[in-house]
């Protein structure tokens, strides 16, 4: 019991460790992408912490598995270098018994991983998919913010404040790189007192109408300029398209996903994937027990590396059996099969290690009968 306990406590806490680590490192690079689209004027900058806790659950149902994988490791690699499981092997605990001591914490995360695949990030991708829809039917104008240059269509906006009825914009600056075939790119400058959006109601286009202002044409290199100063000046707002596509099958309750399954190869896909996700933690961790193994004299890190390449290896083998399946390339034996050859490996490297380890014990007592 005590032994259970132990490695379940260190198993479990540097698993969350290790998940914590890799889900900062991973968000980063979608908080750089949404930030940037909320510097072109495309997102609001208010949504961006609530797309990140909804899009945040898609990236633990692969996070978790992994840090699991590492977390066992690291915690059996360092019990191998303090010589904890010689000791353990010598009051007569063999390896098998020690696999048995990480049951619970497997199952702990398995439960986590089924929970997250198949309730919260169906659910945090629809609602993030709602959100990208309510931006969508946003216009351009809607999402200017002043203070800041914006990107709108092939212009660079800038506000420097807002009307207090929040309906135009003041002291307005509006800058294009113009390209025109067979003559040098022109730069374009427009400063406008005020601005303002209007609806043609002819052709439904929106525009923005700049009032009071002069519009400057440059060309580099060039000390001539030309210069147009105007009461109105119109700018056609260009609708803006859908960031993320809408439907998406990742967005699919569990429910839905499998009354569509036989009649739809991309959701029978994405049910397989679903169905994949939690079958990698027991997977994992026999694969991890398997390789944690190393001398003391070798370090604990050094079969590190080349056992998370083999982890890599296995998603992305039932990654590209769910790609093949999508496109009606095969059935659901090529996401069975490919688990079903990484357990075998990972039993194979467990069992010629408890085999090694009875051979040598046997050679040691017969060297003592000698």
């Amino acid at each position: 019991m005590i032994i259970r306990r132990y490695i379940s406590l260190q198993v479990l806490s540097s698993t969350a460790a290790v998940t914590l680590v890799l889900t900062v490192i991973l968000m980063s690079g979608r908080v750089i992408k949404y930030f940037g689209m909320a510097a072109d004027g495309r997102m609001d900058v208010k949504l961006l912490t609530a797309v990140l806790l909804y899009r945040l659950p898609s990236f633990l149902d692969l996070i978790v598995p992994l840090s699991l994988f590492i977390a066992v490791l690291l915690t059996f690699g360092r019990l191998y270098l303090d010589n904890e499981m010689s000791v353990l092997h010598a009051s007569g605990v063999s390896r098998g018994q020690v696999v048995g001591h990480l049951v619970l914490p497997a199952v702990a995360v398995m439960a986590v991983v089924v929970f997250t695949t198949f309730y919260v990030t169906p659910t945090g991708n629809a609602a993030a998919e709602r959100l990208f829809a309510e931006q969508a039917q946003k216009n351009t104008f809607d999402l200017v913010r002043p203070g800041r240059f914006q990107k709108v269509g092939r212009h660079i906006l800038y506000s420097a404040a807002l009307s207090p009825d929040r309906q135009r914009l003041l002291e307005v600056r509006l800058f294009e790189h113009k390209k025109v075939a067979g003559r040098p790119a022109r730069q374009i400058v427009v400063a406008a007192a005020s601005g303002r959006s209007e609806r043609d109601a002819a052709s439904g286009e929106r525009y923005l109408v700049l009032e009071d202002g002069v519009r400057y044409e440059l060309t580099p290199g060039e000390a001539a300029y030309r210069e147009f100063r105007f009461s109105s000046y119109r700018l056609r707002l260009p609708e803006p398209a859908a960031v993320e596509g809408l439907g998406k099958l990742s967005s699919y309750s569990s429910a839905r996903l499998l009354a569509e399954k036989d009649g739809n190869v991309q959701a029978r896909g994405e049910w397989l994937w679903r169905l994949s996700l939690p079958l990698f933690v027991p997977v994992a961790t026999l694969l991890a027990f398997a390789l944690s193994r190393v001398n003391p004299r070798q370090g604990r890190y050094l079969k590190l590396l080349p056992a998370i390449l083999l982890y890599m290896s296995y998603v992305v083998a039932v990654g590209a059996a769910r790609n093949a399946i999508d496109k009606g390339r095969g059935g659901d034996v090529l996401i069975w099969g490919t688990h079903a050859a990484y357990f075998v490996l990972a039993a194979l490297l467990f069992g010629t290690e408890e085999w090694g380890q009875r051979l040598r014990q046997w050679r040691a007592r017969r060297s003592v009968a000698a």
